[in-house]
């Protein structure tokens, strides 16, 4: 399960090592409302370093529901102190089975960032974020 979830991101990360003509098609498809594509863009300005160009992409993509983008920009709000919002996109996603969110959506809790903090939930999240195939979410099960 664990290799379905992450091959997203994977396919992402591959295609933003395209060249310069890929770039502009992807572009293009992107603002024609491909939000493959602009989850591609948003990879390829990750990878850059570049985080203002990589959200305006993951924004698009997410607003065109494409639930990768989504995740990635919910990631980068966590990164800038924004965990009211990436908590609802995280809680979405999670409610959908996604692993990754239900592991960050624990995160969260477990912390206390964007939400209060509440061990017994955060808890109940690593579990349903284990079982859906997330090896971080077992370890972190297994030291408490």
């Amino acid at each position: 399960m664990k290799r379905l979830i992450l091959l997203p991101f994977l396919a992402l990360f591959l295609y933003a090592q395209s060249g310069e003509n890929e770039f502009k098609k992807y572009d293009e498809n992107c603002t024609k409302g491909d939000e493959f594509s602009c989850a591609q863009i948003g990879m390829t300005y990750l990878k850059e370093s570049d985080l203002e160009g990589a959200w305006v992409y993951f924004d698009r993509g997410c607003k065109a529901k494409f639930g990768v983008s989504c995740e990635l920009k919910a990631y980068m709000q966590t990164q800038i102190g924004e965990y009211d919002e990436a908590f609802k996109t995280f809680s979405k996603a999670c409610d959908n089975n996604s692993s990754y969110s239900c592991l960050n959506l624990a995160v969260l809790y477990d912390n206390g960032n964007g939400v209060k903090k509440d061990i017994k939930k955060a808890t109940s999240l690593f579990a349903k974020a284990c079982k859906l195939g997330d090896r971080s979410a077992c370890q972190m099960l297994n030291v408490r």
